[in-house]
């Protein structure tokens, strides 16, 4: 029996085009599988599922061979059906034995789902038919599940739509924005400066705490999405990725990872690098200490210190900032004593990976928080708020005075993310509702977007070497780890961030739901250590390699086309109208409502909505057509107004039937003037020449 092992190449997820030399593929790049010179069909059918992570019992997978049926100038290319062991057999032995120009075996597949036919159907086909109906009903959206069973999900990157917190706010509940958990720093001493600055965590102490917006953060977790770690928006996909971290925060990428197995005494460990003995009031659970009791025991570094209490003083602030901005919990005052090995000794706290970790704490929080039940977010909040002002530009706030930097040595410079800092001078920001930022996203546009925002060229900010010295592992496909956490990173699916192409993204790598459900003391370390932490190790090996920049065209032809029919990119399509009979906002105007982002703001919009109505009555009932432009400036005036608090397309839709009425029509687009019978005992205006808005006027529209 030959034992050669050959390689095959599994093309899935593009396009196949049909051109002057046959048929050619656009999209993702090829899985790879090394499978015995001797395979059958069935075991290429299996090895192709297992590869791919298709469930065999309820997907069928059509398969073909590119075939050279014309060599050398009239290359030509045909598709050739994978059918049995026959065709199998006769596309391996042509390949190999030189029959075409190269001995590459490439195979096109196309996947779709069985139809089930009664008893043959397994269980796990029913629950996922049922899910799909489910979905279906829920969002509205998409064609209706025939009784045949036909295994056709709404939108497939959804399959965990019905636990999703969006799934409650397409179905009409009132979901309020999310409590973010934070808390207050140690007070600073610069006796702390030399050792915070070698352990990589100078940059988040330059950035200090930053008032967190509720409102966008609960507005981008309902567009999390756990089954790819990314935010599904209009645009497309977009998510934190390892250069966002690097570049706002200045943390280390390369490193070892963020671990430790080992079960201590920890009332020994507290005692030997923070110089104290905790007492029942320093453990607010098992293994975890008491913010409150750190700062009680630290607020105050003494005059005159020596070094070794200085650097049990930089521990217990580590700590401290650990538990109130990077890692924190829901518990609301503590701080894990795991990483109190990773510290104890400081010249060795940079050789760790802690960007890669506090982004692995960040998707498990996103992917939690993402839940239709949950109504509190803790993690590193103010770090996926600073993405979302250099990102999205929405919410940001304006910088009146920056702070000077002033003389420091270039290894020590401030992050990007310090001209967000709260130490800086900002203008008088409104406050936004969580309808405001919902509506924002919605309307999200491509050319909105900062795909490059880190651009020197855009970045007036000089970086220290910390934020770009690791720019070579920034597209790896390496797990995130975290203690027990373990997730998967994707910059396959958000090349566009990189300022690369965008295809559409493999299918196979899943985020690993499984762990997703399982807490710290529920997983065996041994069981993921071997595993994932090898991966880490690994990472060099699993670089993204796309050499093509982006490439708008092709974007918004190929992975937009894909993309629009694989989740739901606009909520306000998917809103549940009102059912009360007696709102003066039912039907299909309930999600139309104004909302108000303050109270202030809420008193101008109903302000601008009625001058609004008031004008467009004016403009139907306008005597000359000067009134009639009056009035129709004033209308848009209003219209503008109410933009800038709340969304205009809501003002279209309250003044919906006004706007409909054919005296409206008539009177905003007729160009002759209206004639009226003059009144008894009044002298009749005579008619006046067409007087355009001034040039001061016309100038003022256009801003």
């Amino acid at each position: 029996m030959d034992s050669t092992i050959i390689p095959i190449f599994l093309y899935h997820g593009g396009s196949i085009l049909q051109g002057p030399n046959g048929y050619t593929y656009d999209g993702p790049r090829p899985s790879v599988i090394h499978v015995n010179l001797n395979i059958t069909f069935e075991q290429l059918k299996s090895k192709i599922f297992s590869t791919m992570g298709w469930p065999e019992e309820i997907t069928n997978v059509e398969i073909s061979a590119r075939w050279q049926a014309a060599r050398g100038g009239n290359s030509y290319f045909m598709l050739i059906p994978i059918v049995d062991d026959s065709s199998l057999r006769s596309v391996v032995t042509n390949t190999l034995e030189g029959k075409i120009e190269w001995s590459v075996i490439e195979l096109y597949l196309e996947s779709s789902p069985k139809i089930s036919d009664g008893a043959d159907c397994g269980a796990n086909a029913t629950e996922i038919v049922e899910d799909a109906r489910a979905s279906s009903s829920s969002t509205g959206s998409g064609a209706d599940l025939p009784d045949s069973g036909v295994v056709r999900p709404v939108y497939p990157l959804l399959t965990m739509q019905p636990i999703h917190r969006s799934q409650g706010l397409f179905e009409g509940e009132k979901l309020e924005q999310l409590f973010i958990r934070q808390h207050k720093l140690l007070k600073w001493d610069d006796r702390f400066k030399r050792y915070i600055q070698d352990t990589g965590f100078y940059g988040i102490v330059q950035i200090g705490s930053i008032k967190v917006d509720a409102a966008l953060i609960s507005a981008l977790v309902e567009r999390w999405r756990q089954e790819t770690h990314t935010f599904h928006l209009p645009v497309g996909e977009m998510t934190v990725t390892l250069e966002d971290v690097a570049i706002l925060s200045g943390l280390p990428v390369n490193g070892e990872p963020i671990t430790y197995t080992s079960d201590e005494n920890w009332d020994q460990w507290v005692n030997d690098f923070l110089g104290v003995s905790p007492d029942e009031r320093a453990w607010a659970k098992k293994s975890a200490l008491s913010l409150r009791w750190l700062h009680d025991k630290f607020g105050s570094l003494p005059v005159g210190a020596s070094e070794e209490t200085i650097q049990c003083y930089v521990r217990a602030y580590l700590l401290v900032l650990f538990g109130s901005m990077l890692f924190t919990d829901l518990s609301g005052d503590s701080v894990s004593c795991l990483y109190l090995p990773l510290i104890a000794d400081l010249g060795r706290v940079r050789s760790y990976s802690w960007a890669s970790g506090v982004l692995a704490f960040l998707y498990k929080e996103l992917c939690r928080a993402s839940r239709r039940n949950c109504k509190q977010m803790a993690g590193p909040v103010f770090l996926l708020q600073i993405w979302a002002w250099e990102r999205l530009r929405i919410g940001s706030r304006k910088v009146e005075k920056l702070k000077p930097i002033g003389n420091v040595s270039p290894d020590y410079l401030p992050p990007l993310g310090y001209k967000w800092s709260s130490c800086h001078t900002w203008k008088i920001k409104r406050s936004y509702s969580l309808s405001y930022y919902r509506n924002k996203i919605d309307m999200l546009k491509d050319e909105n977007v900062a795909w490059a925002p880190y651009d020197t060229r855009s970045t007036q900010q000089v970086l220290p070497p910390i934020c770009t010295n690791d720019s070579g592992l920034w597209m790896i496909t390496a797990p995130l780890l975290h203690f027990w956490i373990v997730e998967t990173y994707h910059p396959e699916r958000v090349m566009r961030q990189f300022g690369r192409y965008q295809t559409v993204p493999p299918p196979r790598r899943s985020t690993i739901g499984s762990l997703h459900s399982s807490e710290k003391k529920a997983r065996p370390r041994e069981n993921w250590t071997s595993k994932y932490v090898d991966e880490w190790y690994r990472r060099n090996n699993t670089i993204m390699r796309e050499e093509r920049a982006y490439d708008l065209t092709m974007y918004d032809t190929v992975y937009m086309k894909w993309y629009c029919n694989a989740t739901i990119v606009c909520f306000s399509k998917h809103l549940t109208p009102s059912t009360d009979p007696d709102s003066p906002l039912s039907d299909t105007q309930e999600h139309l409502s104004v909302e108000p982002k303050s109270r202030s703001s809420s008193r101008v919009a109903e302000m601008a909505l009625d001058l609004a109505r008031s004008a467009a009555v004016k403009m139907q009932n306008a005597t000359s057509k000067e009134c009639r432009l009056f009035a129709q400036e004033m209308f848009e005036g209003c219209k503008g107004i109410f933009g800038e608090v709340d969304d205009p397309c809501r003002l279209d839709a309250l003044l919906g039937e006004q706007l409909a009425a054919p005296g409206f029509v008539q009177a905003a687009d007729s160009a002759e003037p209206i004639e009226t019978e003059p009144q008894a005992g009044v002298e009749p205006t005579p008619s006046c020449p067409h007087v355009g808005p001034s040039p001061s006027k016309r100038r003022r529209k256009r801003i």
